[in-house]
């Protein structure tokens, strides 16, 4: 638990989450992760769509399935469709309170689910998430592997970076705190799926789709959290080195590019309402792509 800010006692309603997680080519990833998803109570389904997969995942996912305490739903889509039909097809089985979208790469750490849900009851959120850190693993896994290097930190006002539509998500701030969105593993309240979709308009490997959602929510007044007291492992190398979103390096650039733009010019006068943005969407986009090039540029040089 973080310093300042501390747990209440509080009685869960068992089994009010449903745990939806798209799966393509990553056998070997949902393996080893899907064990971090039976560790709590308060999930009553975990649904996994198989988009389309062309290796040995779907014999893997009924495997899950027969020995999973949990129940679990598989919907398989004969050919690929992308993450967005991934998505609904997900949304479209649960009925519970709250979703939770997981990805087949991702290993949710202790508590992950449970600390969330009483903190959302807490603090009256709408979505909260808690911390995701990269971590290269071999082919093989344990939890052996896993490693938090990040220690308490003060109070930080750079976690979010608005300019470039980034953040920090492996900060550790002394308390939950509020934010304009989050990443991908956070607890949803099901209603907010009803109020807005994911826009379809965002193509490539869809970034900015989950941004978009958050900036929706967010100018409708809902309350969204990002929190230091649990942790998820986003698993990179050979384990996770097929499937799930990838695309060429010069794809993921252009749709960056037009992604961003059509985020900035729908949200335009939340973001400067809120956030202070200056200008018109397309001068503003200039200022994007030269921090953009240049943070590309800085990391391709280190």
């Amino acid at each position: 638990m973080t310093r300042d800010f501390q747990l209440l006692p509080f009685n869960f309603q068992l089994m009010s989450l449903t745990l939806l997680i798209p799966v393509y080519n990553r056998a070997r990833a949902l393996q080893a992760t899907f064990p971090s998803d039976l560790q709590s109570q308060n999930v009553a389904k975990i649904v996994l769509v198989d988009d389309g997969s062309t290796d040995n995942t779907p014999q893997v996912m009924h495997e899950l399935q027969a020995n999973s305490p949990i129940p679990v739903q598989i919907v398989r889509h004969e050919t690929r469709q992308g993450q967005q039909r991934s998505r609904a097809s997900a949304i479209a089985q649960a009925e519970t309170e709250w979703v939770m979208f997981g990805e087949d790469d991702v290993y949710l750490g202790s508590n992950y689910i449970d600390t969330l849900l009483q903190e959302a009851q807490q603090l009256q959120a709408d979505v909260i998430a808690g911390r995701l850190i990269d971590l290269r693993v071999p082919d093989t896994f344990s939890p052996d592997m896993l490693h938090d290097p990040v220690p308490l930190q003060p109070e930080r006002n750079d976690i979010f970076d608005m300019p470039r539509f980034g953040a920090d998500y492996t900060a550790r701030p002394p308390r939950p705190i509020e934010a304009p969105y989050v990443h991908t593993i956070a607890l949803i309240k099901r209603e907010l799926l009803s109020e807005s979709k994911f826009d379809p308009h965002y193509g490539g490997n869809a970034v900015r789709e989950e941004t978009d959602f958050y900036l929706s929510a967010a100018a409708r007044g809902r309350k969204i959290y990002f929190s230091p007291s649990v942790v998820a492992y986003h698993l990179r190398g050979p384990i996770a080195g097929s499937g799930g979103q990838r695309i060429p390096r010069w794809q993921m650039e252009y749709w960056n590019f037009v992604n961003t733009h059509h985020l900035v010019a729908k949200h335009w006068t939340f973001l400067q309402q809120k956030y202070n943005f200056k200008g018109t969407p397309a001068l503003w986009m200039l200022g994007f792509l030269r921090g953009r090039y240049g943070y590309v540029l800085k990391r391709v040089t280190s």
